[in-house]
């Protein structure tokens, strides 16, 4: 039987958008894999593992943009 745990952490906002972007870059390179891999089970991995992380991005950007506002989901750097 698996035993579900939860971790309460408090975030500032450059914390939260760090975390947002990686979670968004690493859906990104899941898709890839997913995408073009030639290894069906590597494939399906990194399919599974999209659907967790994508679950994961949108309950934490739905509750950053609560707090934070819409600009936490902007990660440019702004180039100039």
């Amino acid at each position: 039987m698996t035993v579900i745990r939860e971790l309460n952490v408090n975030l500032n906002d450059w914390e939260t958008r760090y975390i947002l972007e990686s979670l968004s870059k690493e859906m990104s390179h899941l898709k890839a894999i997913n995408s073009s891999s030639q290894d069906e089970d590597e494939a399906a991995d990194a399919g599974n593992d999209f659907i967790e992380v994508s679950g994961l991005y949108d309950q934490m950007s739905a509750n950053a943009v609560e707090v934070f506002g819409q600009q936490i989901l902007d990660f440019s750097k702004g180039e100039i």
